[in-house]
């Protein structure tokens, strides 16, 4: 194996819709730890585009989900061999749902990405869309609309197309469904692409959504970086924002499917293109089976290019794209407004003549057979009572059949549900609780399944309540009964991210508004007695420093001989810090070597010093408090040999250790300047995205993490045994979970959703 067949990525997320969206589902990330059995098979991003109404729409989409990433990291032979494996396993089981479920008419579009050290691997059948970014071109895949009008579910065995490449560093990839190239413009969609970062991948998420009029459409952007290369690249190949030219991308090509393309033209002097050759195989993960052959890619010479000069090329590019969707949506929405026009016979300029047709003598007239009499007359109209008669009858008996059909179907999927719930109950006795869950889940799903056939019984109904009641003795659910009332509202406009609670005094990081909102409750924290509205917001000026995009809050508590009172602290996407009190109102807190701060995304307060989490640096930068401000160069936190990674950090807490928070629902521990080893339980199931985190200050104390995906609170002691979950009694009330603080003072747990903010007393 060569050194660049060795090379590993790291993947850096951004995703375009919030966890706890329906929709959200759509997409799954599955990226195994170096220590997980599927390491070997590297990281698989599958994106499903489902189409239709369904009782069980939810439930086939996670269903279709679990069958690609079941069959990828299961079957043998090639990458493309297995995602073509994985794509029509699926189709097989929506088409059996859709025959068994007269109510189902289902069908899906499927786009898997796998990435096996430096190989890319992509596959799709149906609607799906996927750019691919290099340092010199743009690539589209599947390469037109023509690949979208045989999704799999339906009758007719879906065609798999593949596209392979090999990666390298910087390189960017785009997934999303096919709905994107209608919402926004296909040149500013890939200009996008083109010059996203790492750094400025969640500023072109937010530049997109703009775009597009705020379209609540699934989408991923996936920037990967080799793990040789430097953690801290510099300013002019990660820029901090979006650029000027985001609408001038490199050229776009539109790829053809592996085997359809011809073979690449290429001079001597053009640069070798850095995706495989024509004959190159897919890394082989098990069992090996002959490989089919896939047809290289041109590529252009590699190089800079103005941004005047790829603008130019890339209206020429995207010429036949612009052709193409034209065509493919001229063709499923004509114009009826439009008049045929003739066409011209062969060989003719401008208008063909009329044909002379041949005249032909008159036809005779019409005469009436005479009237039927007699037994013949009584028998015509004997057939003619007895046709429609017979339909009916005919018509009713089939009905009669499929409904017999669809009934034992369904008593057969309730017979199946019950023998999942007696192998849950089983395993529950000898304590395997992975084993109990995984049974209650078939077990739901089929009594989903047979719902959708023959409807609720006493039965299925009964079945239904036995298997939400071991559910919850197997995941020691705990019902919250004070969400009824909300201590406060937000208007459908706001994104509320992070909450901060000192006494009475709460304050509310809004990202989707943009400001600080503040609020003061009651001394029993049961409602709020003043809302104050913004104290601070994007766009202000304070002291001569404008407040840029806000990123995150923390409390900084008094401070004897430097900071005489207690304060909230403030983060900016500039690595601005500001300081907010009722009394001096917002400052601007003073750091020293400022200019050296890269990318910073978390901040937090212990004991006086004041810890940024710089995800460019890889590194926290402690600050002692010296002077009127932190005047003295900060400490780096990690001892030197520790090589962190700190990009997509969710959430950073701090006890006598620092926790951190990934995206990936990693929980961290450090100690020290070195990091322990720590890691969750998983019996409570950890598929959704984390979005924030809550610790207490106490050595054998809880971890609360929000998981916003479940709607539910996740407790662990730490050392990461799993406790209990916390969930709404009766209502939704957690639907849309953001963010969590832990007043230990007044024993209140503050939940912050996408609508309202609660405050909960504590479980004992």
């Amino acid at each position: 194996m060569s050194n660049s067949d060795s090379l590993q990525f790291d993947s850096y997320l951004a995703p375009f819709l919030d966890d706890d969206e329906s929709s959200a589902q759509g997409i799954r990330v599955v990226e195994p730890t170096p220590a997980d059995s599927q390491a070997q098979r590297g990281s698989l991003y599958t994106l499903v585009e489902l189409m239709g109404e369904s009782p069980v729409r939810d439930q086939s989409l996670d269903d279709v989900q679990s069958i690609l990433q079941q069959t990828y990291y299961s079957a043998g032979g090639s990458v493309s061999a297995i995602l073509e494996q994985a794509i029509l396993a699926a189709h097989a089981s929506l088409a059996a749902l859709n025959r068994r479920s007269p109510a189902t008419d289902l069908r899906a579009g499927i786009l898997c990405v796998a990435v096996v050290q430096n190989h890319l691997v992509m596959a799709s059948a149906g609607p799906g869309l996927a750019l691919l970014a290099t340092i010199d071109r743009l690539d589209q895949f599947p390469p037109d609309p023509s690949h979208f009008t045989n999704p799999i579910g339906g009758n007719n065995l879906p065609q798999v197309t593949v596209y392979r490449h090999q990666l390298s560093d910087g390189d960017v990839l785009f997934l999303g469904e096919s709905d994107w190239i209608l919402v926004t413009n296909v040149k500013t969609l890939g200009g996008a692409v083109a010059n996203t970062s790492r750094v400025n991948r969640f500023d072109v998420v937010e530049y997109l959504r703009q775009q597009s009029n705020q379209a609540r459409i699934p989408g991923l952007f996936i920037v990967f970086h080799a793990k040789h290369q430097p953690a801290s690249p510099s300013p002019a190949s990660f820029p901090s924002g979006l650029p000027t030219s985001v609408s001038a991308p490199p050229p776009v090509h539109s790829l053809p499917p592996a085997g359809d393309a011809p073979p690449p033209m290429r001079s001597s002097a053009q640069a070798v293109a850095r995706t495989p050759a024509p004959n190159q195989p897919d890394p082989v993960v098990a069992q090996p089976v002959p490989q089919a052959q896939s047809a290289g890619i041109s590529d252009l010479p590699i190089k800079r290019i103005s941004p005047k000069a790829i603008g130019q090329q890339i209206s020429d590019g995207l010429a036949s794209t612009t052709r193409w969707t034209k065509d493919f949506v001229g063709k499923i929405l004509p114009d009826r407004g439009a008049t045929a026009q003739p066409r011209a016979a062969d060989g003719w300029v401008g208008s063909a003549p009329e044909p002379v047709l041949e005249s032909r003598p008159p036809a005779p007239a019409y005469q009436p057979p005479p009237p039927t009499q007699g037994s013949r007359a009584r028998l015509f109209i004997l057939l003619a009572v007895l046709i429609p008669v017979l339909a009916f009858a005919t018509v009713g008996i089939l009905k009669l059949r499929e409904g017999a059909v669809s009934q034992a179907e369904g008593l057969k999927l309730v017979d199946q549900a019950e023998a999942q719930l007696a192998k849950a109950e089983q395993a529950l006795n000898l304590n395997d609780k992975a084993a109990a869950r995984s049974a209650l889940n078939d077990a739901q799903r089929y009594l989903n399944e047979a719902t959708n056939l023959i409807g609720l019984n006493e039965r299925s109904r009964e079945l239904s309540q036995r298997i939400g009641t071991e559910l919850q003795k197997l995941m020691n659910v705990r019902s919250l009964y004070s969400l009824d009332f909300p201590l406060a509202e937000f208007p459908a406009d706001a994104s509320p991210h992070r909450v901060v609670v000192f006494d009475q005094d709460v304050y509310v990081l809004d990202i989707g508004r943009q400001l600080i909102e503040h609020f003061r409750t009651d001394p029993s924290r049961v409602f709020v007695e003043e809302r104050s509205g913004p104290v601070l917001q994007e766009g202000d000026v304070v002291e001569g420093v404008t407040v840029g995009r806000l990123v995150d809050i923390t409390w900084q508590p008094r401070i004897p001989g430097f900071a005489d009172k207690a304060s909230l602290l403030i983060l900016d996407r500039n690595n601005n810090v500001f300081r907010y009190n009722r009394v001096d109102e917002a400052t601007v807190l003073r750091l020293a070597d400022a200019g050296q701060l890269q990318s910073i995304s978390q901040l937090e307060t212990y004991n006086g010093r004041l810890y940024l989490v710089d995800e460019q640096r890889n590194q926290i930068l402690r600050y002692a408090p010296a002077g009127l401000g932190y005047d003295e160069p900060p400490d780096g936190w990690f001892d030197p040999q520790i090589q962190a990674n700190l990009a997509g950090t969710v959430a950073m807490g701090i006890d006598t250790d620092i926790w951190l928070l990934q995206e990936n629902n990693t929980l961290l521990r450090y100690s020290g300047g070195r990091q322990l080893p720590f890691s969750l339980d998983n019996s409570a199931g950890l598929t959704g995205r984390l979005a924030d985190m809550a610790l207490s200050s106490a050595p054998e104390g809880r971890v609360y993490l929000a998981d916003g995906s479940q709607d539910r609170i996740l407790v662990f002691d730490k050392l990461g045994n799993y406790i209990e979950q916390l969930q709404a009694a009766e209502s939704d009330a957690l639907r849309g979970l953001r963010g969590l603080y832990l007043d230990e003072v007044s024993g209140t747990l503050f939940i912050l959703t996408q609508t309202s903010l609660y405050g909960q007393p504590l479980p004992d």
